[in-house]
């Protein structure tokens, strides 16, 4: 049987989207940034004739700032007119980036396009067949700093039957987001609303399936952070209000992390031809039609290698290999980085006795561990630089979690340095 209703909702397009960190740190990985978010919301637009939904809902941060290219513009305007052809809604809600007070532009868009207001919550009946088959609720940013909770201004209406609500949002204060329409899923709750449709939090995510409360997550990496698939939700709604739906991926370029073990690895020549190894199967496992991928690799395990690779350049000319390898090619992949969280293949139970300097040494270092006046300390002189008020612009405060790390990260280096018997 056929669903009752069928849609796609995405949100956090950020179309022209600068990049800015890749251009100043890897220029010709950003040039191959330069088209890639708007290939990707192209790749939804095939995907809505593709599916023959009835709808499409956009949830806000359709562009990155009110400075947009009229090359955005254009491309936004000429997807939206494929969509009107097929006769196929678009309904929009305005975020933190592209609140309503920038939304004006020169350019029309098709009458399918439905842009929700600021002032209220707005309804739109979506109709099928000259019958609606649901109502969509929705209010969009006036202005970008809008810190009050707008879910509780939603109520829908019985008569209306399925109902569809719409928020640019920050569900459960979430720290690594700045916290616009800041609300929780109880508060979402009250709104009577069947589904929600988010934007703003970047990761896909369903977050409650009772009302549906999902996040499509952004539809293009941008950095490091925003690794895995990115897309979009299609949605499907059975005559009986049953709701399905499914993750479609559409990044155009696929951001990844991964961790490897070498604690097998002997030399350099074989850490250079896994790494090698590695790409091959990266690029051997694109399904997407990706056009390449951004990848960091975390080095682990009790490594041979330790003294070599934390005290020469052997690591930097690996990556320098891999580029000139795997980059200039179609599907690409480029390592973003090659971090090491390796330790010497030495135990420190084996010099920890001795009454030598490195014993004195590693005793030291183990006392640090469990003795809080000592690490307090440390934190203190640690965190001395932030008296400055102009570096506190640039610095974090170091915490206990971040002092044993660096602790143990001085334990490994001292006994390598101090065991007098590197390679």
């Amino acid at each position: 049987m056929p669903p009752r209703i069928k849609f796609i909702h995405c949100a956090d397009l950020h179309l022209d989207s600068p990049f800015q960190g890749l251009t100043t740190k890897e220029p010709s990985l950003a040039d191959r940034f330069k088209h890639a978010t708007n290939e990707a919301f192209i790749k939804i637009i095939d995907l809505c004739l593709e599916e023959k939904v009835d709808f499409l809902t956009i949830g806000g941060d359709t562009f990155d700032g009110a400075d947009r290219s009229l090359c955005v513009q254009i491309l936004l305007r000429d997807q939206f007119e494929r969509l009107h052809k097929a006769n196929i809604p678009v309904i929009i809600v305005a975020g933190n980036h592209d609140p309503l007070s920038d939304w004006l532009t020169e350019i029309k868009f098709s009458k399918n396009v439905h842009l929700l207001a600021g002032d209220k919550v707005e309804m739109v009946p979506i109709k099928k067949d000259g019958n609606v088959i649901t109502t969509i609720y929705g209010i969009s940013y006036k202005v970008s700093d809008v810190k009050e909770n707008l879910s509780l201004r939603f109520q829908a209406k019985e008569k209306n039957g399925f109902s569809i609500g719409m928020l640019h949002a920050n569900v459960g204060s979430r720290k690594e987001h700045a916290s616009y329409s800041p609300c929780t899923i109880n508060d979402l709750r009250t709104g009577n609303m069947d589904i929600w449709l988010l934007g703003h939090i970047h990761t896909p995510e369903v977050i409650s399936e009772n009302p549906f409360i999902l996040y499509p997550g952004n539809i293009q990496g941008r950095h490091i952070n925003e690794d895995g698939p990115r897309g979009c939700y299609l949605i499907k709604v059975d005559s009986n209000y049953k709701i399905s739906y499914a993750f479609r991926p559409v990044q155009n370029i696929l951001w990844k992390q991964d961790v490897i073990n070498v604690k097998n690895i002997m030399t350099s020549l074989e850490l250079a031809d896994l790494l090698s190894d590695k790409c091959e199967e990266e690029l051997s496992n694109l399904t997407n039609d990706e056009k390449g991928i951004v990848i960091r690799w975390k080095l682990t395990g009790s490594s041979p290698l330790y003294h070599e690779l934390t005290t020469t350049d052997k690591i930097e000319e690996a990556k320098e290999m891999l580029v000139e390898r795997f980059f200039n090619q179609a599907p690409f992949i480029f390592p973003e980085s090659i971090r090491l969280s390796i330790k010497p293949d030495k135990k420190v139970e084996d010099y920890v006795n001795q009454e030598n300097f490195i014993g004195d040494f590693l005793n030291l270092a183990g006392k640090v561990k469990n003795d809080n006046q000592m690490k307090d300390e440390l934190l203190e002189m640690l965190n001395q630089p932030l008296s400055n008020r102009t570096l506190r612009k640039y610095l974090e405060e170091i915490n206990e979690k971040e002092l044993l790390t660096i602790l143990e990260s001085s334990v490994d280096l001292g006994m390598d340095l101090l065991s007098g018997d590197n390679k």
